[in-house]
C-alpha cells in the first residue's frame, strides 16, 4: 500500500508540473499521501514514502519540482504530524510556520528568486520581505486548513469504511 501511495504522490507531482493552474491543490494531494502513510503505518513508512517520491521526482519531472516537494509539500506534513504527537495543534503550528517560512525565504534568497519579483507596489527593502513573510503565512494557513480537511475526509469517510 505504501508503494501505491508513493505512486499516487509521484503522479500528482508530475501532473502538477504540466498544469497551468491549480498546482497548489494538486500538490496538496501528494501531501495527503504522506499523511495517510503516517496514519496507517507510522512515521517510518511516511518518511520512506517522502523520500521515494523525492527521488522519483528527481528522475521525472525534474529537480525543481522534486525540491519543491522535498522542501515544502512533503516536509510540512512530516514536521506537523511529528509535532502533533507531542503537543496540541496551535503550538505545533506556531513551530512549523516559522520554520517553513525560514526555509521558503532561504530558498528565495539562495536561488535568487527575489530578482523576479517585479511588481512590488512601491515596497522595497525590509517592507518587501515583511510583505513576503505575511503572504507566506497566509499560504501556510490555507495549506494547513486544506491538509486538515483532507485528513478529516480520509478518517471519517474512507478509513472508517475500509479495512486494509
Amino acid at each position: 500500500m505504501s508503494g501505491l501511495l508513493t505512486a499516487l504522490a509521484w503522479a500528482t507531482v508530475i501532473i502538477a508540473s504540466y498544469l497551468p493552474t491549480g498546482r497548489f491543490f494538486i500538490l496538496s494531494i501528494s501531501s495527503l499521501c504522506i499523511v495517510i502513510a503516517w496514519l496507517e503505518w507510522g512515521k517510518g513508512t511516511a518518511f520512506m514514502v517522502y523520500l521515494a517520491v523525492f527521488f522519483l521526482s528527481l528522475i521525472w519531472p525534474g529537480i525543481f519540482r522534486a525540491l519543491g516537494f522535498f522542501g515544502f509539500f512533503g516536509l510540512y506534513p512530516l514536521l506537523f504530524l511529528f509535532l502533533r504527537q507531542k503537543m496540541n495543534r496551535w503550538p505545533a503550528i506556531s513551530i512549523v510556520h516559522p520554520l517553513m517560512t525560514g526555509l521558503i525565504l532561504a530558498a528565495i534568497s539562495v536561488l535568487g528568486l527575489d530578482y523576479f519579483i517585479t511588481d512590488t507596489r512601491g515596497l522595497t527593502g525590509w517592507t518587501l520581505w515583511l510583505a513576503l513573510v505575511l503572504i507566506i503565512q497566509a499560504v501556510l494557513l490555507v495549506y494547513n486548513y486544506l491538509l486538515g480537511r483532507f485528513t478529516q475526509l480520509w478518517l471519517e469517510r474512507i478509513k472508517s469504511r475500509s479495512q486494509f
